[in-house]
């Protein structure tokens, strides 16, 4: 069984980090291409236009070949589309992982590394929508160390983060396609809260959402990733904490980052 540890971010993974996103979003490609293709308006427009060009021309050939320009057109612009994505997302937290995850209060960053390879990623901070509530965020796991238990681990890593911090609900998003990630996040407790249409015009008429999660953090401040059955393939230990202190709601709280190997 697959040997890894949970540990926080450091500087030199910065590569390898941004390297793991990239190639995480870019695998999502083939299944946004199939989300588009599905929806009705789009049938519709692809069925009409082939058999207008069929009456009109009498020629299977150049109906054919109309189609195959139409996909391809399609094809090149969700792929702007997408690589645009990728590109604004490396300009903002993965711009400066340090800076925005490490040295703000209540933020923090963990890798998953495996034989010296960081093979997944998760981030925590404040939510920007409740007082209150963390953020999940840039949960990845390359794809050939999927199934081992390690998002499993990176989520509980966050979820004890929660705790330590006192937060009581811990958010996140992720996209209509992300069936995996909506099915891993429903076994570990998380419930959806809502369904959010992005406001760019391409995500509106490909119908392109985004499911909004909530996971409220038990109370018992004894609850730790370590308590929970992950097996034997995975070494949770602490032997640094770094406390920095922060205001929500009028009262200061204790933020503590760990570090585990």
């Amino acid at each position: 069984m697959l040997q890894f540890r949970i540990r926080q971010y450091r500087d030199s993974d910065y590569q390898a980090v941004r390297c793991l996103y990239v190639t995480g979003v870019q695998q999502h490609f083939g299944r946004v291409c199939c989300h588009v293709v599905k929806q009705p308006w789009i049938q519709g427009s692809l069925a009409l236009s082939l058999s207008l060009v069929l009456i009109l021309s009498r020629s299977l050939l150049l109906s054919v070949f109309l189609m195959l320009f139409l996909l391809t057109c399609g094809w090149l612009l969700l792929r702007h589309f997408w690589t645009r994505i990728i590109k604004l997302n490396l300009m903002q937290d993965l711009q400066d992982i340090r800076s925005f995850y490490m040295q703000q209060p209540d933020s923090c960053f963990w890798v998953a590394e495996s034989s010296g390879l960081v093979v997944g990623t998760v981030g925590a901070a404040p939510s920007n929508i409740s007082p209150t509530g963390l953020e999940l965020k840039r949960m990845n796991v390359c794809e050939e160390f999927r199934g081992q238990g390690i998002a499993k681990a990176l989520c509980l890593t966050v979820l004890d983060f929660a705790q330590c911090s006192h937060f009581t609900h811990i958010m996140l998003g992720t996209s209509v396609i992300q069936t995996e990630a909506q099915s891993l996040y429903h076994r570990m407790g998380y419930r959806l809260v809502d369904i959010v249409q992005l406001p760019h015009f391409l995500a509106k008429i490909t119908n392109y959402t985004i499911y909004r999660y909530q996971y409220r953090v038990p109370a018992n401040p004894d609850l730790h990733p370590q308590d929970n059955p992950l097996g034997e393939n995975v070494t949770l230990c602490q032997d640094t904490k770094n406390y920095t202190t922060s205001k929500r709601k009028g009262r200061s709280v204790n933020s503590v980052n760990r570090v585990r190997k």
